[in-house]
């Protein structure tokens, strides 16, 4: 196939069909536009996720007969830890002062006495401890006889990791939607194009031209198809993340204490890449029935 030929006839069918070509690529476009927006969402919640599993907290419950003793010991211990940032010791008044703060139940809590609450050691990890290593942590900490209960909080993680499964399932399921959508337009779209220029191709393979020959300006203006659609996509996630990036970023770190971010430079070539190739399929499917006449 001669490439330099290819590419000369499909800027003149670019240039033919180019108000086929225009529908194509805006319809297409919105179908990536919501491949990017959950793949952003995914990309945003992963890295909250990795941001609060490097920031670990251990919260130790102490007995209410512990002895003050056992307790500065487990401090030191605690301290002593090349993965422990800091130790608090929380009160049962503080515990209540504090669940009074943020309890929004609609009831009278404040005759809640102090005793109800018990007395705790929070403990920070440093930043970028694995959540294998701060559950070992726990795990042994529990063994102290002035401990009554430990949270490392790996059920919450679990949801988390969860949540995020289902997430990354959905932009696939999406992906796999988006894929059948662009071979299924870019496919039909080809289709009128052909057939608009059939007296063209029967010529052409009377004159000998081959397949191939034949089949290059379609592969690549379909190619071209899927290519614009998921750039134009990208491009519109990017204004829309930049006019909302400064008000969401703020409330998101306030919230979270992670920051958002936009899709990465691998997620981004694979988007403009996969719009491509599925393009160049749907147009080779569409064609191929055309190449026996």
């Amino acid at each position: 196939m001669d490439v330099k030929n290819s590419i000369t006839r499909a800027r003149r069918g670019l240039r033919e069909e180019r108000r086929l070509y225009i529908v194509a690529v805006t319809s297409l476009a919105v179908a990536f536009i919501c491949l990017g927006a959950t793949l952003l969402g995914v990309t945003n919640l992963d890295a909250a996720a990795t941001r609060w599993g490097q920031s670990g907290r251990i919260t130790l419950f102490l007995k209410d007969d512990a002895d003050p003793q056992d307790i500065a010991q487990l401090r030191v211990v605690l301290e002593g830890l090349g993965d422990v940032n800091e130790v608090t010791h929380v009160t049962p008044a503080q515990a209540r002062e504090s669940f009074l703060e943020e309890a929004d139940v609609g009831a009278d809590l404040s005759t809640l006495p102090s005793e109800v609450f018990p007395a705790s050691l929070e403990v920070a990890l440093v930043q970028g401890v694995s959540r294998e290593r701060s559950e070992s942590i726990a795990t042994r900490l529990a063994q102290f006889r002035a401990v009554s209960d430990v949270e490392s909080y790996g059920s919450w993680f679990q949801k988390l990791d969860h949540l995020l499964w289902g997430a990354r399932m959905l932009a696939a399921g999406l992906a796999l939607l988006v894929m059948f959508c662009v071979v299924a337009v870019i496919g039909n779209t080809i289709r009128l194009a052909v057939a608009r220029r059939r007296q063209e191709i029967e010529v052409m393979k009377l004159c000998g031209a081959t397949n191939g020959f034949v089949r290059g300006p379609f592969v690549l203006e379909g190619m071209f198809q899927g290519f614009a659609s998921a750039l134009l996509a990208v491009l519109a996630l990017l204004v829309g993340y930049l006019a909302i990036h400064d008000s969401v970023d703020s409330t998101l770190a306030a919230l979270t204490g992670s920051r958002v971010v936009f899709l990465g430079a691998w997620t981004l070539v694979a988007l403009l890449a996969g719009g491509a190739l599925i393009g160049a399929i749907g147009s080779a499917v569409s064609v191929r029935r055309y190449l026996s006449v």
